[in-house]
């Protein structure tokens, strides 16, 4: 196979012409330096300079290489506008990052220029199909995105071309590389196909290392910084003291760890938790897991990091009441009705709805007679609060919530969204106090925690609007989404509480390789809600998960569904008969 030799010299000029022609913008092209002896000259850009090598050896006069090279660097400038932090990410995830956002750029670069299409293309070999490894595949996918002549069989190539061809509209979203890398990260992982090498290595040879993504890491870091010394400070300044049902919640300096605080209500408490860090709309909490093999209650060992949920569509809601519409009347008129059984009319009363006749006739009498009459002539209705129920709603919201129902056009994830709209309906109209959150994981230190709506807000256009974006991602870790959901249960004053948990399957996750660990934790979790007076119940959407899910809540403290398109009727029968009544 013959190899020549080219040389940026020979065309630097040239090249910036080029993108000068094709941006109608200037860029610099500089020879790029090793960082040190004997190490790799990479591509890289920085601001609007361009580092390409001074020399470059290529198989069959592939002269285009520094064209090529400046092309795709200088669609990072044109289209890169989101930089991201390295955090708790691993090599896999940023590495997969990285390559969604180059093909994010080159196929907005083709859909403006579609013949740089062929330029990049002849630096993408035809794959071996044999080869199955992490960097391997990742160059397939690039290929398939890319090329549409080319078809590639194996799943998660066919899964990550689908997911391109499903967010083409989206491609001018900075936030889709993140999303859709985390989420083809994780099913690598889950096929536990390791980068060879140990290190990022970029995949085609015209591509720069992407630096550029991540150079702003110092700045957030500098900033996170800041923002927690001030949290630190306040907090040692302001030591809090609560107490509920005789036990005492404290919040101290003394227990600091890191960027936050313990908050713990006994010694052995299972809801004690961690706040890590707070970082503008998520928050991070540690919080403990059972061992059942050495019966070890680890502490500190997850992390979850809770979030508001992004905004929705309300239009998608009214669609969804459109399609479930004799459903939602019969839950509406039920609900009417709950609503009328927790009220009671209070008689003289200083102010109300109406006037209480009896009363007022004794005023109107007193007043005839001169004498001071009595000001309580009112009455007016008052909910009975002895009553009432805290329920909060948690969703499992792991990837395989995205798989379409057999014999139906809709996803496991699509009918649960519907469902918890209908509940969420029922629960407002009736009176009762409710929170919806979902969860997945990515290993034990990303426990994801999505608030679609607290205790404390009510349940209007714009939480219900968060509802239409419910999606599947990653992995199960029920435990720490259960003790989580119970810390905010037990601040409610209602008498009766229920954690109605939704699951399509038993725990796990892409860290854990023995199957009943997390089985086990689950059900430790469960166990300790008793004596926070918390009341569990799971609806089981997979009947082949019935004897974990038993194992996990109990008998008769979870129903499993056969015919999933009836979720949402039996999820709002479910809370009359084990919220209301029970």
């Amino acid at each position: 196979m013959m190899s020549d030799v080219f040389e940026l010299k020979h065309c630097k000029r040239s090249t910036e012409l080029y993108l000068r022609a094709l941006w109608a913008k200037g860029f610099s092209i500089q020879v790029s330096e090793p960082e040190h002896k004997n190490a790799e000259i990479l591509i890289y850009l920085v601001e609007d300079t361009i580092y390409l090598p001074e020399k470059t050896v290529l198989h069959n006069s592939t002269s285009p290489y520094y064209r090529a090279a400046a092309v795709h660097a200088s669609a990072h400038s044109i289209y890169s506008h989101q930089t991201y932090v390295i955090g708790d990410l691993n090599l896999l995830q940023r590495s997969m990052i990285d390559l969604i956002e180059d093909l994010r750029i080159e196929l907005l670069t083709i859909k403006k220029f579609p013949g740089i299409r062929n330029l990049w293309l002849q630096f993408h070999p035809i794959p071996e199909a044999n080869i199955i490894n992490a960097t391997h595949l990742m160059m397939r996918l690039s290929r398939s995105v890319l090329d549409p002549a080319y078809t590639d069989k194996h799943h998660w190539v066919i899964k990550g071309k689908q997911l391109f061809d499903y967010h083409c509209n989206e491609l001018n979203n900075t936030e889709l590389s993140m999303t859709l890398g985390l989420r083809l990260a994780n099913d690598i992982g889950q096929m536990r196909l390791p980068l060879n090498s140990g290190r990022y290595e970029q995949l085609i040879v015209y591509r720069d290392d992407n630096r550029c993504l991540w150079q702003k890491e110092t700045e957030h870091q500098q900033e996170d910084n800041a923002i927690t010394a001030r949290q630190d400070s306040s907090i040692k300044k302001n030591k809090l003291k609560e107490t509920f049902q005789g036990m005492q919640i404290d919040i101290s300096d003394a227990k600091q760890i890191g960027n936050g605080f313990y908050i713990q209500q006994s010694e052995n408490d299972v809801l004690e938790y961690r706040q890590a860090k707070e970082l503008k709309s998520e928050q991070s909490y540690l919080y403990p897991e059972w061992d059942y093999r050495s019966q070890i209650f680890k502490k500190d060992w997850c992390t979850l990091i809770e979030r508001t949920s992004l905004t929705g569509s309300i239009e998608k809601v009214e669609k969804i009441y459109k399609l479930h519409k004799t459903t939602l009347t019969r839950l509406r008129s039920i609900a009417k009705k709950l609503q009328t059984q927790k009220q009671e009319r209070v008689h003289r009363v200083t102010e109300g709805d109406d006037i209480d006749f009896d009363p007022m006739l004794n005023a109107m009498v007193s007043l005839r007679m001169n004498q001071m009459p009595d000001s309580r002539v009112f009455v007016r209705d008052e909910y009975r609060h002895s009553k009432t129920l805290a329920i909060s709603i948690l969703l499992d919201l792991s990837e395989s919530t995205n798989k379409k129902i057999i014999g139906s056009k809709f996803t496991l994830s699509e009918i649960l969204r519907d469902a918890v709209l209908l509940l969420g309906e029922t629960l407002s109209i009736s009176g009762e106090q409710f929170a919806i959150s979902g969860f997945f994981s990515n290993g034990r230190h990303e426990v994801n925690y999505i608030k679609f709506k607290s205790f404390s807000e009510s349940f209007n256009d714009h939480n219900k609007a968060r509802l239409t974006t419910i999606s599947g991602q990653f992995s199960t870790r029920l435990g720490p989404a259960i003790r989580h959901s119970a810390l905010e249960l037990v601040q409610q004053a209602a008498t009766k509480k229920l954690l109605l948990i939704i699951t399509d399957g038993e725990p796990s996750d892409i860290d854990v390789y023995d199957s009943h660990y997390l089985d086990h934790d689950s059900r430790h979790a469960v166990d300790s809600l008793a004596k926070h007076r918390i009341k569990a119940f799971c609806l089981n959407l997979d009947i082949r998960s019935d004897a974990v899910i038993e194992h996990i809540f109990g008998k008769a403290r979870y129903e499993t569904l056969e015919k999933i398109l009836n979720l949402p009727a039996v999820l709002s029968r479910i809370y009359l008969r084990y919220g209301r009544y029970q």
